[in-house]
């Protein structure tokens, strides 16, 4: 557990100088707000996590993590209603969608799928038919990370973070965005192994972010996390059918 442990609070640190380079100001009332982001992330990432640590923790056998993913999503509704201080509107936490950007969000994730799937065509490896992973990637993946990085997470960021940062006259990005994109990519390939060795994986870490930037954008567009979510899920099992061809 401690290496799991060791390897979410070195993914804290290295977004730790955005963090306190976006924030709109010092007062306290911020620093309260990212240390709820900080302690959510973590139980999180740990419970998550857990079913490797301790079979007990297993308690529902398959090939796939049922039992964090389980967990994860439990520490979510936990967490939303312990800490009252915002509404589930502010976490994009409502089938409400932005009207205008509707239309302009469901071609972005169809492309996406799209993509996605010709990737898949062309570069994944053939594997065998299996239900599970079927019905896996189309509920667990999306219904616990969706809530969690453009839920949670980027709802909390959102209150404290700049909504902008301008980097040239074309170049712009949004700080809250970025690291929950980039701790989304971090929990996809960088991780810290049981001998306390660092892995590090481009290409899964690059996909996942660039991804989760993408569903970023779009939650705050459409000020919910549900287009996002289908296109996590839908992108998910998607690439499975592909390799089971």
């Amino acid at each position: 557990m401690v290496p799991s442990l060791l390897e979410h609070i070195l993914h804290l640190l290295i977004i730790s100088p955005l963090v306190f380079l976006s924030v709109k100001n010092k007062k306290r009332g911020t620093w309260e707000i990212i240390l709820v982001f900080t302690i959510y992330f973590l139980i999180r990432s740990c419970l998550l996590h857990l079913p490797f640590e301790f079979h007990q923790a297993n308690f529902i056998p398959g090939h796939w993590n049922w039992s964090g993913k389980i967990m994860a999503v439990g520490s979510s509704v936990l967490f939303l209603i312990v800490y009252r201080k915002f509404k589930l509107n502010d976490y994009f936490l409502t089938f409400k969608q932005n009207p205008v950007f509707l239309k302009k969000g469901v071609a972005i994730i169809t492309l996406l799928l799209l993509i996605g799937s010709a990737i898949s065509y062309i570069y994944s490896t053939p594997k065998e038919w299996n239900l599970e992973t079927i019905l896996f990637q189309l509920t667990m993946p999306g219904i616990d990370e969706e809530i969690a990085y453009r839920g949670i997470m980027l709802g909390l960021l959102t209150q404290v973070l700049k909504p902008g940062i301008r980097l040239s006259k074309y170049l712009q990005f949004n700080p809250a965005i970025l690291v929950t994109a980039i701790l989304f990519g971090f929990a996809h390939g960088f991780f810290i192994t049981d001998s306390y060795s660092i892995v590090f994986k481009v290409y899964p870490v690059l996909r996942t972010m660039i991804l989760g930037y993408i569903w970023g954008w779009i939650t705050i567009k459409s000020g919910s996390v549900l287009l996002a979510l289908i296109s996590h899920n839908l992108g998910n099992v998607s690439d499975q059918l592909i390799r089971m061809r």
